[in-house]
């Protein structure tokens, strides 16, 4: 007679799988840089008076 319930051994299955994928998992500084942003607009360019 076992032990374990079918339901009991797939949670521990998926629970060590997730471990391991966890322990495993690239540093941050390997993951790609997202390319930088351009800087925003400052304050004097919108609110530049249109030339009359």
């Amino acid at each position: 007679m076992f032990v374990y319930s079918t339901d009991a051994v797939r949670a521990e299955m998926r629970y060590r799988q997730e471990k391991i994928r966890r322990d495993f998992q690239r540093p941050f500084w390997f993951l790609p840089k997202r390319a930088p942003q351009p800087p925003q607009p400052c304050a004097p360019e919108l609110r530049a008076r249109p030339a009359m």
